[in-house]
């Protein structure tokens, strides 16, 4: 940076030196700074001063040596007392607030924030809002520090900022915005050798980007991120230390432990605690990391909190972040507060200290907030959690939370179908087991229904052009309900239940279910869903088939003995595979074969079954429906005949018994489902929000650089509108014609003249003049933006509402304050643009800095897509939180 006294000779003359004989004090001032002897230039200066207190250029002299001999405060007080001689300079204003900043000066800030308000002074104001981006970034506040790098104008040429970029991509990292920080980060490039600070942000998006600790990362990925991360090291970067440190203390490859071993032990370094609990985490001795930075924190060491922190979150250590957290509330470093934790690492323990007390969904809420940083570590706890309410078989899940967390997902998305579907699945929990009687048509299924209920229940001889799904469920007395597509359900006894059924066939009534209720002991405990054959000829009957596979627990399919496991039967067998639900096969009508003929088709049905993939749950029984009936309603001989004895035990040990392991595996199923389409709903709605954040954050781009253009240019962008506006000057003229005639006395004092001048100028004027500054706005940022013309360039440069009120507002304040406003029409305004001009660019400006709301669909993927990983992995063991 240019000597203050060289750019301060231009404006202040010498002839009060030269009056005063201080002339040659001057010169031997600048001489011995040119020399390299700051201190003779010193007393050189301070004897100019001594005749001459308040001579800007003996204090710009005196600022210069001091600040060349590292005499910090008196650069402060020279400078501080030059400020007030030359407050629009931003370069005083921004070296006294680095000179501030240095000896600790509480008015370092407000300094800087003065050079940011000098616009003539582009490049000093610049370095101002650098500086004060790194300020706030160093105290944690991100947000505040992006919008100091919002108020950099984008810079004349091609080339990018690459200092903006660099901060744009820590600000970005702060706030866990990989998107943006891979952005700022392609402009950076390959840092070079001596570009600490970025080959620091570059280890930290490798690490971010991983999404997991360094213990996790590929070893390519970790020995780049170590690469980047000994560069800044050495390069003696702020955080350096600690990103090092925190992944020597993930990492247990030997090689990468030496290798940054060797470079520490160069430095002298191994002894400091952050080096010494690094090393010993690398190593399996936790306890001794621990003790290594508590001696630090004792000594009042902030780096060994610093590292402490870095390395509770990239080993996942609560205990470690417990630590901080006392320490943070007890103990004084170095003679003031110990740093307190981020909030993000606030919110993680207490979510944590939440689902160790069993309060999952309320530490989920708490990892919602956590970003930056602790999100990896937040992620892990989120699948975690997700992963307890969902443990390995045969425990049962915690249905109760996993229900509320889907219907909460549900709700969020508007997924009014997902929410009935989790709803459903809470009175499922409640209701008997689902067990499906499935087949092709005339396999013997009502038949074989009977006899399990021991009744002549369900309808057998129906037409397969009639048949339904008939749900049998237990009731006190005996009745069945027919739903009617279109029309009233029917409530009949069971024995006109056949007869019902046909006559709605013959009047052409489609009907969607049959619920059969009978006062039987055994369907309080399972209920029966009797489905329609798959053979059958209409293919609603068979989509309805489809159906109770979805709503079964567990799925019986009759195969017909004397022709078993057909080609159509193997293939909708691999369908319920697929799904997921059990099944288990019978072949009926076992009495149409002879023994041997039997058990060769029954070795034919497993060899079949191995084929395809599809298990049972207890290998193929064979026996006959129709005997086992008859025996069922009294006929000894039929019941000892018909094998049932076999069935009856398979049904009770393999389907009654187990009904809960049966009901929990069905509703894992479902939900799991559920869990999969809301987290893809989520990812959806998450990643067009991410898209409307993209071009929210390009649209505000566009307009700081459109404001950055126009205060630029202004001169030259006011003369260019004012010549353009002559047509709506001429129209003016036109309707202040008749306020000519009027006597000069009532044209100054008559309040109707002027509000009459004012409406016919703001009218005639503000739309045009507000759409000539919109068009050269655009037209500055997007080259050949003007010569596009038509109705879409004149539609997109369009003023907004804010920015047309503020010049509005210009107009309105110019016929105020005229003496002679019917004279505005025949005069250039060539000024009165450039205030517009400014004006609009302020409007331009306020919109580029209005918050966008961050959206909850990340924190709603994040929640969704746990749960979903946890129920698409049930048999991995839970994790503690």
């Amino acid at each position: 940076m240019a000597r203050l006294v060289e750019a301060l000779n231009r404006f202040f003359g010498r002839v009060e030196i030269l009056a005063l004989g201080l002339e040659n004090e001057r010169s031997a001032a600048e001489a011995a700074l040119a020399k390299g002897m700051p201190l003779e230039a010193r007393e050189h200066a301070r004897t100019i001063l001594s005749v001459l207190p308040d001579s800007a250029v003996g204090l710009a002299l005196w600022a210069d040596a001091a600040e060349d001999a590292w005499l910090d405060q008196e650069v402060v007080t020279a400078l501080a007392d030059l400020a007030k001689r030359v407050p629009w300079r931003a370069d005083v204003w921004l070296r006294l607030g680095r000179a501030g900043q240095r000896v600790g000066w509480d008015g370092a800030r407000d300094a800087l924030e003065r050079a940011t308000a000098a616009p003539e002074e582009r490049d000093a104001a610049r370095l101002a809002l650098l500086d004060l981006c790194d300020l706030d970034l160093a105290a944690g506040d991100p947000a505040r520090a992006q919008r100091w790098l919002d108020r950099i104008p984008a810079p004349l040429s091609t080339a990018p900022d690459r200092d903006v970029a660099l901060r744009r991509a820590e600000c970005a990292l702060a706030h866990g915005d990989l998107d943006g920080a891979r952005a700022a980060a392609a402009i950076l490039g390959e840092p070079t050798a001596i570009e600490g600070r970025a080959a620091l942000v570059l280890a930290r998006l490798a690490l971010a980007e991983a999404g997991a600790s360094a213990a996790a990362l590929p070893p390519a990925d970790v020995a780049r991120a170590l690469d980047l991360g000994l560069r800044a090291l050495v390069l003696d970067v702020p955080g350096a230390a600690e990103l090092c440190a925190s992944l020597v203390a993930a990492s247990r490859d030997v090689l990468v432990v030496d290798r940054v071993r060797r470079v520490v032990r160069a430095a002298g370094a191994l002894d400091e605690p952050t080096w010494a609990a690094a090393f010993a985490f690398a190593e399996g001795r936790r306890d001794d990391a621990r003790q290594a930075l508590a001696r630090g924190l004792s000594a009042g060491d902030r780096a060994a909190a610093a590292a402490l922190l870095r390395m509770a979150v990239e080993t996942r250590d609560l205990g470690a972040l417990d630590a901080l957290a006392a320490r943070a509330a007890g103990v004084d470093l170095r003679g003031g507060a110990a740093p307190p934790l981020p909030p993000d690492l606030v919110r993680l323990r207490d979510a944590a200290r939440r689902a160790s007390e069993g309060q999952g969904s309320e530490a989920l809420d708490a990892l919602d907030a956590v970003a930056g940083e602790g999100a990896a570590w937040a992620d892990d706890m989120r699948r975690a959690i997700a992963r307890a309410w969902i443990p390995a078989a045969p425990r049962m899940a915690a249905w109760g939370d996993v229900l509320r967390e889907l219907a909460r997902t549900a709700k969020l998305l508007d997924r009014l179908d997902l929410l009935a579907a989790t709803e459903a699945l809470a009175v499922e929990r409640e209701r008997p087991l689902r067990a499906a009687v499935v087949g092709e048509f005339n396999a013997g299924k009502s038949t074989f229904l009977n006899a399990l209920l021991g009744e002549d229940v369900a309808p057998t001889g129906v037409l397969p052009t009639t048949a339904t799904l008939h749900w049998v469920a237990w009731a006190p007395d005996p009745f069945a309900r027919i739903v009617v597509r279109g029309g009233q359900d029917r409530v009949v006894p069971h024995a006109a239940l056949k007869e019902t059924l046909r006559a709605l066939a013959a009047d052409g009534a489609k009907v969607a279910r049959v619920f059969i209720y009978a006062p039987i002991e055994r369907l309080k405990r399972v209920e029966i869903l009797d489905t329609p054959g798959f053979n059958a000829p209409d293919p609603d009957h068979i989509a309805e088939a489809r159906r109770a596979f979805d709503e079964a627990h567990v799925a019986i399919w009759l195969l017909d003995a004397p022709q078993a496991m057909k080609e159509s039967e193997r293939r909708v067998l691999s369908e319920i595979s697929a799904l997921g639900v059990p099944v288990q096969i019978l072949a009926n009508k076992a009495d149409r074969l002879k023994p041997d003929a039997l058990e060769t088709v029954l070795a034919h049905v497993r060899d079949s079954l191995a084929a395809s993939a599809i298990t049972s749950l207890t290998p193929p029984i064979a026996f006959s429906a129709r005997l086992s009936l008859k025996g069922r309603l009294g006929d000894e001989a039929a019941l000892a005949a018909s094998g049932w004895a076999e069935v009856e035990a398979l049904f009770a040990e393999q389907i009654v018994d187990a009904s809960d392991a049966l009901r929990e595996r069905a509703l894992r199923r479902k939900a799991g489902r559920i869990a999969a389409e809301l987290a893809q709903a989520a990812a959806a709605r998450a990643a067009e929000d991410r898209e409307a954040g993209r071009r929210a954050r390009a649209e505000a781009d566009r307009l700081r650089a459109s404001a950055a253009y126009l205060r630029r240019d202004r001169r030259t962008i006011a003369a260019a509108i004012d010549k353009a506006l002559e047509p709506a000057r001429r129209e003016l003229a036109a309707d202040l014609r008749p306020i000519a005639a009027l006597p000069e006395e009532r044209k100054r004092a008559d309040a109707g003249v002027r509000a009459y001048v004012q409406e016919r100028l703001v009218t005639r004027l503000s739309w045009p003049l507000s759409a000539e500054i919109a068009r050269a706005a655009r037209a500055g940022v997007e080259p050949g933006a003007r010569a596009a013309g038509g109705v879409e360039e004149a539609s997109a440069a369009a003023p907004s509402p804010r920015a047309a009120a503020h010049v509005r507002a210009v107009l309105m304040g110019m016929v105020a304050v005229h003496d002679a406003p019917d004279e505005l029409a025949a005069r250039s305004i060539e000024g009165v643009v450039e205030a517009a001009i400014d004006a609009f660019a302020m409007a331009l400006s306020a919109e580029a800095e209005a918050p966008v709301p961050p959206a909850a669909s990340a924190a709603i993927e994040l929640r969704a897509e746990a749960l979903r990983a946890a129920f698409e992995a049930p048999e991995a063991p839970p994790a503690g939180a």
